[in-house]
Parts: C-alpha cells; structure tokens; sequence
C-alpha cells in the first residue's frame, strides 16, 4: 500500500491517479484522498478481478502491485490496450508488463523472466519513497528517543510487542518510540519508557526517524525510508517476500542484520543494540546509505511513465 501510494505521488503533478483497492481502513482511506485523484473500491471476493477489468478503457496505464496477479490477468489487460507496470519483489512469474520495477539493489536482468520490450527498473535508482523522504532532512545531534520501532502494518507474528518486552530490559536513557501497524490485536506493553504512536503520516515518520538514534526495522518499504533518512537501524525479516531485501541492505551494509526475527532472541537484540551504539560502525553504515541511494528516484520515475 505505502509504496503504490509512493508511486501515485511521484506521478499526480503528470498524471489523472486513481488507486484500486479491497478493503481499505479508515487511514489508507485518507492517505489515499491526500494523493490521488479518486478511488475505486473492489469486491472482497474474488470477482475484484473482473470488477477492475470493467473499469479499463484501455488507455490507462495500469500498475499493479500484489502476489496475486498472474501473468494471464496482466496479458488480459494488455490485450484492452493498456501499458502495464508492475511492481515486483519476489520475481516469481513471467512478466509481460511494459515496465517491471523492484527497488532492491542487487538484481540482475536475468534473475527476471519478461518479454523483449519489458524495461527492468531495478535498484534504490528507482526506490519508491513517499516526498518527505525524497527530501534532504536535517540530521540533528541531540535525539529525544533511543530508538524507532516498528514491523510494519499488520505485524501477524506481534513482533512488536516481542521486541517491546526485550526493550523493557534494557537500560535506555530515553524513551522508545514503537509505531503501530494495523493489527488490531496488539498487545501494548506497558512501561514508562515506551511511547506507541499510529496512524502517521510520512512526515510524523520521517520526524520520529530524525529524533532516533537507531530504528529496529523489517527489509519491506519502511527500511528502504530509514536507508534514506540515514536512520541507523537494525534489520530483520519475518516473511519470504523481505529476505530479497534483506540479502541487499546486509550485503551492502545499510544495516546492522539480525536475521529472521521470529527467531530472535534477547541476547542476540541486545548484542545488536550494543553494537549499533558504535559510532564508528553508525558513521560507516551512514556512509552506505549515501552511497546506494540519492534520493532521485522520482525524475527516473517519471521520465519512465512519459514515455509510455
């Protein structure tokens, strides 16, 4: 959802956006209304399909972002007349779109299975970032919070509040920031030193990175934003579609990685947060984060969907 959304305001200054959605929460309702142009709201049950066919005239370009679509629906919606993107991170099926983009870095034109014509937009060249992170933040000295927490927006293993209990035994300075996803049976852990926040735009994101020394995140969207808010962080995963980006950010260095978090034990969190105190190790991995990534993404973007 971030990164489709990403991508619709990269394009609005170009483009009429709609965003095509089953199910969206009150909040995704009103990210959605901040960025694009209108919303279509699909069927729960499978004929979302054809629903979202019905609405093609077949000179739209349709970008389409989930496991679910099979090369067969993309030809079905080629064969209408419209250009194709596809948002990719697992390249487990044969492409037919005009453009295929995957913002790990690492990836090769044949790890991927297209057509001729298909162009590979592959890389943090092309990371899909909402604005406030495609802006240089100011990096400030003195932080109010020891660390920014947060697993994403359904959180299904409740990671969150795993780690919260392991936090609750270190000895912090500061308070923790832990940011809420949408799983509605969270359980808060109580301490004094534990703030929850939910339900934040991208700025109030990019705001509680800035006043955070070091961030505890999953390889998804939200580590690709701490790569470019030069967040120190320590990374993780917890389902097959992150551990191609997790292979990218440890073999490159943008993080401290720690392997599958829902193995994670307290010994091996808190030899990670002791080792991400080191400045440096923090000045390096920032140093890495400049390196793979310059915050450039739109003008590649958009240049890209002129041309179709």
């Amino acid at each position: 959802f971030i990164r489709s959304l990403s991508l619709a305001a990269m394009l609005k200054q170009h483009f009429y956006c709609l965003f095509a959605t089953r199910k969206p929460t009150l909040y995704q309702i009103a990210e959605i209304e901040k960025v694009c142009d209108g919303r279509i709201d699909l069927p729960e049950d499978d004929t979302h399909f054809d629903e979202f066919l019905r609405n093609l005239r077949g000179e739209e370009i349709v970008v389409l972002d989930n496991y679910f679509f099979s090369t067969e629906y993309e030809k079905v919606i080629k064969g209408i007349g419209c250009k194709l993107v596809c948002i990719d991170d697992v390249h487990d099926k044969h492409y037919v779109a005009d453009i295929v983009i995957n913002h790990a870095e690492g990836l090769k034109n044949s790890d991927f299975s297209v057509e001729p014509y298909t162009q590979l937009m592959l890389g943090f060249d092309y990371a899909l970032l909402r604005k406030p992170f495609l802006k240089n933040n100011q990096i400030k000295d003195n932080r109010n919070y020891a660390a920014v927490v947060l697993m994403g927006g359904a959180d299904p293993f409740s990671l969150t509040a795993k780690i919260a209990e392991f936090l609750k035994k270190k000895s912090f300075g500061k308070p923790i920031a832990i940011i809420e996803g949408n799983n509605k049976n969270l359980n808060r852990v109580s301490s004094d030193h534990i703030n929850y926040f939910n339900k934040l735009s991208a700025s109030q994101l990019l705001d509680i990175m800035n006043d955070s020394e070091f961030g505890i995140l999953p390889a998804s969207t939200v580590a690709v934003e701490a790569i470019a808010a030069r967040l120190p962080f320590i990374c993780g995963y917890f389902i097959d579609n992150q551990e191609g980006m997790y292979q990218t950010i440890l073999k490159n260095k943008l993080a401290l990685c720690v392997g599958d978090y829902s193995n994670i034990e307290y010994s091996m969190l808190s030899k990670a947060i002791d080792e991400i105190k080191d400045t440096k190790r923090v000045s390096g991995m920032i140093s890495q984060q400049e390196k793979f990534l310059d915050k450039k993404s739109q003008s590649r973007i958009v240049k890209a969907f002129l041309r179709l």
